[in-house]
């Protein structure tokens, strides 16, 4: 570090450029990345987050439980397919509100209290268990507000407030079936019965989910099964946004990795006449690719923290109206991910240390 910290020391302006960079480069990855996951579960969460193993749409409905369409009866055809220990239905639909004062579209979603298709990621109060409560997330709703459905006039009370429960980045409303039946009827008069959009199935111990789905979408005629990680996966416009911002985020990361590659190759080329010299005094070549690896650590630890910070100060001042939250494990993944792969960059720096000849010293300046 002796030697690393006087070479920094004496060109502060260099090693300050370079530092900005990285730091600018690794706060790109992690906000693209915060944001490619917010938006994902804004648009995805509420099927990510159903408390099931799998689930079951309509065969027409093109894997979009917003276009499927079941009589309720085929629950029952479902919770008797062999491997299936509980069956619940879920129902969904898309409505206007009065929220906080506001007129806003929300989804609305209705499940069994207790069974498969209920909601998790509670972080305040209680899931409905009784007519006329729900559990929201997002809308800036608060426990105790009571919303409003437009234009059916049901009045609900929030008893609960759940995180990285949207669907399509709307405020997501959960209550019990037999309130969602209430206000679909009134939102929708004239049906000859309420439809449900999908069934959320549980499957016994040691028995897999994939399996299981594919018997009941070959015992029961017109309905389509997936284990729920596949159904999310499914979902129309998910799979191009996560290329997408995958993309983006890669190619920023290979940019870093770069700058900071070539940045200390074009360093030790200017300085091979020291490193030269110092050769030819003694100095190990361990030695002198310590140097340069301990100030690629220190370049890239300095702009972490500097990218971190700038990052948490982004999404406290962004206003997406999106559930936007910068996660440990990725913070620490892109970190460590940089440190190693800037360290193997940092390797054709320290291979023309190696190829240094001492004895070219003789005449060197």
């Amino acid at each position: 570090m002796g030697l690393a910290g006087a070479e920094i020391r004496r060109a502060k302006l260099r090693f300050g450029l370079l530092t900005g960079a990285v730091s600018l480069l690794i706060f790109l990855v992690l906000l693209l990345s915060t944001l490619s996951s917010a938006l994902v579960g804004a648009l995805v969460g509420a099927l990510e987050g159903l408390n099931a193993d799998g689930i079951v749409y309509a065969d027409f409905a093109r894997d979009n439980i917003a276009a499927s369409r079941m009589d309720p009866s085929v629950v029952t055809s479902i919770a008797s397919v062999d491997g299936v220990v509980a069956a619940s239905a879920v129902a969904t639909f898309t409505t206007a509100a009065n929220l906080t004062g506001a007129q806003a579209d929300v989804q609305v979603f209705g499940f069994s209290p207790n069974a498969p298709g209920a909601p998790q990621g509670l972080s305040d109060g209680r899931l409905p268990t009784t007519a006329g409560e729900i559990a929201i997330d997002g809308g800036g709703a608060t426990i105790g507000d009571v919303i409003t459905l437009d234009p059916a006039g049901t009045s609900l009370t929030v008893v609960g407030l759940l995180r990285g429960a949207q669907f399509n980045a709307l405020p997501t409303m959960y209550t019990t079936l037999d309130t969602y039946a209430e206000a679909f009827a009134l939102t929708n008069p004239g049906l000859p019965f309420v439809p449900i959009n999908a069934v959320a199935f549980d499957v016994a111990d040691g028995a897999d989910a994939s399996a299981v789905a594919q018997r009941i979408s070959s015992e029961i005629p017109d309905v389509t099964g997936y284990a729920l990680d596949e159904a999310v996966a499914l979902i129309p416009g998910i799979e191009s946004i996560s290329q997408s911002f995958g993309i983006l985020v890669g190619l920023t990361f290979v940019i870093g990795i770069v700058v900071i590659g070539f940045f200390f190759l074009i360093l030790t080329v200017q300085k091979l006449r020291p490193f030269t010299l110092l050769r030819a005094i003694g100095t190990s070549t361990p030695r002198l690719a310590a140097t340069v690896a301990s100030q690629i650590v220190l370049v890239v630890l300095i702009a972490s923290l500097i990218a971190v910070g700038l990052t948490l100060a982004a999404v406290q001042g962004l206003n997406t109206g999106l559930p936007v939250t910068v996660q440990p494990s990725l913070i620490l993944g892109v970190v460590v991910s940089v440190l190693i792969f800037s360290l193997l960059a940092g390797a054709l720096s320290i291979r023309r240390i190696a190829r240094i000849d001492p004895a070219s010293a003789v005449g060197a300046r």
